[in-house]
Parts: structure tokens; sequence; C-alpha cells
């Protein structure tokens, strides 16, 4: 199974790309900068600017987390696998459509970049996979679904999901989502660091049954739920003191519960993984 990997340049996605090449031909590994290809308004800046510099002061546990766990896959896995690897500011450049239309992969495995674009999921149809790490369609956006549910205390939506891409953003027919496996005792470092590693497992689970018995259509996501889309740009100090809050004073309270795969309306439906 050939595969053309489209990812960011960080420690988690470096780990990704090694384990996709322990059963996968990687042809080639695009990274990406995630430079927008048009300079947002001056007022969505300084509103990125006011969150970001929030979440600095108010947020540093969550950020510093997150660190540690890149710092945890950069000593794992301190490079890329043998493939060629190619580097672009937005992934939709023309180096991208290059070349994935000289390698002509079976599949393109697609974590960690900007939107892609509507050009090369019509030139690759049905053959571009993204990971979210959110469960979908209840949890979509960014810049972290699982901090999300901490600060909405959803920790039933801990968890992850594989999907065929498609223009909106978390949106592509579902091809396996699941919780993350959690005891409720975990730190904030271990909690980010198990949601990972369940997206990993997962999306390797999905390649390997592509491997063996070819892709499947998916599950539209409109036939589940609307769910919420979260934005980067929404995520500050408040939403993390937040989340803080409801992680030290609910999280192991809630994993102490003998049901723990429905909301307090008792209505929630997952999607069961068979891959």
């Amino acid at each position: 199974m050939k595969v053309v990997i489209l990812t960011g340049d960080q420690p988690n996605q470096k780990a990704l790309c090694n384990k996709i090449a322990s059963l996968a031909d990687v042809a080639s590994i695009v990274l990406s900068r995630n430079t927008p290809r048009r300079r947002p308004p001056f007022v969505k800046r300084i509103h990125l600017f006011a969150a970001r510099l929030s979440t600095r002061l108010g947020g540093s546990v969550f950020v510093n987390s997150w660190f540690e766990m890149l710092g945890h896959y950069e000593r794992q896995y301190p490079e890329y696998p043998s493939a060629p690897i190619a580097k672009v500011d937005n992934i939709n450049d023309p180096l991208t459509l290059e070349i994935l239309k000289r390698e002509s992969p079976d599949f393109v495995i697609v974590s960690g970049t900007n939107l892609v674009g509507k050009r090369l999921i019509d030139e690759f149809p049905n053959r571009i996979l993204n990971l979210h790490t959110g469960i979908s369609p209840y949890v979509k956006g960014g810049p972290n679904c699982t901090n999300w549910c901490l600060a909405r205390n959803w920790f039933h939506l801990i968890g992850n999901t594989v999907m065929w891409i498609d223009p909106g953003i978390d949106t592509g027919r579902i091809l396996a989502t699941e919780q993350t496996p959690l005891t409720g005792r975990e730190s904030l470092e271990e909690l980010h660091l198990k949601v990972m590693d369940h997206a990993h497992v997962l999306y390797l689970r999905v390649l390997s049954r592509f491997a063996e018995n070819g892709p499947v259509d998916g599950i539209p996501q409109n036939s589940i739920a609307d769910g919420s889309v979260f934005f980067s740009v929404d995520w500050n100090g408040f939403e993390a003191r937040r989340a803080l809050r409801n992680f030290e004073n609910n999280f192991s309270r809630y994993f102490r519960d003998s049901n723990r795969l429905k909301d307090d309306s008792g209505h929630l439906k997952l999607v069961s993984a068979d891959i």
C-alpha cells in the first residue's frame, strides 16, 4: 500500500509518520508550515493575538502539558522515516499537488495541516484520509478538542476520529471514531499523551483494514448529529481556567460512574469502530 503523508512539522506528527512507515510504503512526506494563503483581516489578527496572550497568561498549564507531550515524542522519534521530504508554506501550495500526481498513492494521509482545499480533494476523490483528535460530529475544530471537552465537561467526548476528507472542518464521512480509554487518574500531560497515542492507533487500524480489505464508504456525519465547531480564536485564558477547574473538580468523579457512554440526557450516539 503506497501512501503520501501531508502533515505539520511537529514531534507527534513525526511519530505518526514513523508508525505509518511500519505498515505502508511512504512515497513522500509533505511538511506544511500552515501559513494562511491569505493574510487574515486586521481585526481577526488582533483577536488571535489577544487569545494567545490570554492563554499564555491564564492557561499556561495546558501549554506546558502540550509541550511535555511533544517532548515525549521527540525523544522517541528524533527523525522522520526514510522517505523524500518536501516543505511547503501551505498544504495547498502547487508543490503538494505536483508530488501527489507524480506518486499517485493509494491513499493520502492527512494530519495536523491547515484545511485541504477543494482542488486537492477533487483530484484525489475517496483517497484522502484525515485524522481528527476529537469525536466527530460532536466536537470539531481546534485548537485542541480535548481541552474544549474539559472546558465543557464533555469527558465522554474525549477521543479520536478517522474520516474521509471533505472541504469542511472535520466534517468528512466517518470511518472510525472512539473514546480514548481513560481511567480518570491521568494528569493533564498523561491525558494529552493518551489521546494522541490512541489517535495514532486508530489511524493505523484503519490503514491496516484498508490494506487487507480495501476502503469503505464511511458514515455521513449529518446522519448522526450536528455537533459543535470550535475555533482557535475562541480559546483563551477564560476557557483555559474553566477547563482546568473542571479537570480538577469533575474529571476523576466522572470516571467513577458506571455509565461513561452517555451525557446527562442519556442520548449520546457513538459510531462503533469496527475497523
